[in-house]
């Protein structure tokens, strides 16, 4: 059994039971937790973390990862002001991302909940300006393609003529000397798995991405979400072709990161949210 519970300490307090999400820790006739079965159980700690005399170990992590929680010191208004001041950057300065900055961002991208905690998401930083190019070049081909296509008929009598205009209008500005596919970013951030769970791998992406995000604005590095690049890579093998990534991998969210060249000086209007309760 992966969990071992130390009877020397545990005061039969429940705690670790209660807490057990698979239910695969119950209590015996004489009231002591035992571990039911090792199946199912997906290590995500609880009873270990919530154990008041630390009788709990997994064999199958590394202990030393649990530590007593601290107080992060974060206010509801501060968080309020980190949402609010933080803008998607199209506008970036040519240095490189840091070493140590990836770091602190995959440092706090490591402990986001995942579903049934597996933990399955990888990540990769694009840096190298020739595979930059080619990613964005790429892109461009790929969306004018999409772009003609849209336009011939019948299909543009399915497609609404504001989405041709803008799928038009994305590589013929590329062309021109705009970069409208990476805007410039020495770094592409792609997320991606090879493993198929549903979707949840897909939710997993999707906080990660909020979570690096937000954790972005603290070390002074600009973010952009970039869908175009997560469509076009999974529709296309020669886009995610040169990522490195095969076939067998789906690239779940993808940013652009790097330092900005802007600096905003107000928050903007978002409309209120669309809220029922029922």
């Amino acid at each position: 059994m992966n969990i071992k519970i130390n009877y020397d300490k545990c005061t039969s307090c429940g705690l670790c039971v209660k807490v057990c999400g698979s239910q695969r820790i119950g209590l015996d006739k004489d009231g002591r937790p035992y571990k039911i079965i090792e199946a199912g159980c997906n290590d995500c700690g609880h009873c270990v973390a919530v154990c008041p005399v630390d009788a709990i170990i997994n064999t199958r992590v590394d202990m030393s990862d649990y530590r007593v929680m601290t107080n992060p010191g974060i206010s509801y208004e501060s968080i309020t002001h980190l949402v609010r001041n933080r803008r998607s950057i199209r506008n970036f300065l040519p240095e490189q991302l840091k070493k140590e900055d990836m770091d602190k961002l995959m440092e706090v991208a490591r402990y986001i909940p995942t579903g049934s905690n597996k933990q399955s998401l990888k990540y990769r930083f694009i840096t190298d300006p020739d595979v930059l190019m080619k990613i964005k070049s790429g892109m461009a081909s790929k969306m004018r393609t999409v772009a003609r296509l849209a336009n011939m008929f019948p299909v543009r009598f399915f497609i609404k003529e504001e989405s041709r205009k803008s799928a038009k209008r994305l590589p013929d500005l590329f062309y021109e000397g705009n970069d409208t596919f990476l805007r410039g970013a020495p770094c592409l951030l792609v997320i991606y798995s090879d493993v198929k769970y549903f979707k949840i791998t897909q939710w997993d992406a999707g906080i990660a991405s909020a979570t690096i995000d937000m954790t972005a604005q603290t070390l002074g590095i600009g973010t952009l979400m970039n869908g175009y690049f997560v469509v076009l890579s999974n529709r296309y093998r020669s886009i995610k072709k040169l990522t490195g990534l095969g076939g067998g991998q789906s690239i779940l969210a993808a940013m652009c990161l790097g330092y900005p060249s802007v600096k905003y000086r107000k928050t903007v209007y978002r409309k209120p949210p669309d809220i029922s309760v029922l």
